[in-house]
């Protein structure tokens, strides 16, 4: 017990319980982010693909252009700290379902972006 008469064990389910109104919020604020996720990878994937992504599916598997020989490494970046901030966000504003959602699309667009053949990653 504390001092207040608050038993210490009831503390993390004051944290982690949510009132229906919250859990509304987090399901709203994770589809939301969910979408500018795919949004932010559509938009790395179709400014690479004129010569610095190479895969066959991407419509032209020829020639890399060597003068974007970062794109990929700083694209994998900026995906991280989009990451970490949202997540930090989400935690701090109680949204779990929000910041597990961040956690597994940025970290998977994350991998599969460092994946794509370019110019250093052949």
């Amino acid at each position: 017990m504390t001092d207040q008469g608050i038993p210490v064990d009831r503390f993390p389910q004051r944290v982690l319980r949510r009132s229906p109104a919250h859990r509304r919020a987090d399901a709203i604020a994770c589809a939301l982010f969910v979408g500018l996720d795919v949004l932010l990878v559509a938009l790395i994937l179709l400014l690479g693909s004129d010569g610095i992504f190479t895969e066959d599916w991407m419509g032209y598997a020829g020639v890399m252009d060597s003068t974007g020989a970062s794109y990929q490494y700083d694209c994998v970046v900026f995906l991280c700290r989009v990451e970490a901030v949202t997540v930090a966000l989400a935690i701090a504003c109680r949204l779990w379902t929000t910041a597990v959602a961040q956690l597994v699309v940025l970290t998977s667009a994350a991998v599969f972006v460092a994946s794509l053949a370019t110019y250093w990653n052949p």
